[in-house]
């Protein structure tokens, strides 16, 4: 029962994401892109990058309080170097850099 709730829950999420026909390569996003796109988009984008960052360090957690500092400090990171790579910051404000 709770794996059906879980899967029922899961369809509703997608089913409210707008439906496009294009596949992103994450890598060559640009930190100037993510300060163009809605907040949904962004949201999407960092959700997504901390599932493939989490799942590379086998970490299977979320602590929102951590997710919200480190996606300040990504926009402000971003802000610094706008034509950056994404992952490229990401990289660097993971090795203290």
């Amino acid at each position: 029962m709770l794996k059906k709730l879980a899967i029922a829950a899961g369809m509703m999420v997608l089913a409210t994401l707008p439906t496009r026909a294009e596949v992103i390569d994450i890598s060559t996003i640009k930190c100037s892109d993510l300060a163009t796109m809605t907040d949904d988009e962004a949201s999407y984008l960092l959700i997504w990058l901390h599932g493939y960052y989490g799942g590379k360090a086998g970490d299977t957690t979320i602590d929102m309080d951590s997710f919200e500092a480190a996606g300040k400090e990504i926009g402000a990171a971003c802000g610094a170097s706008p034509d950056l790579g994404l992952m490229t910051v990401i990289n660097q404000i993971d090795n203290g850099q």
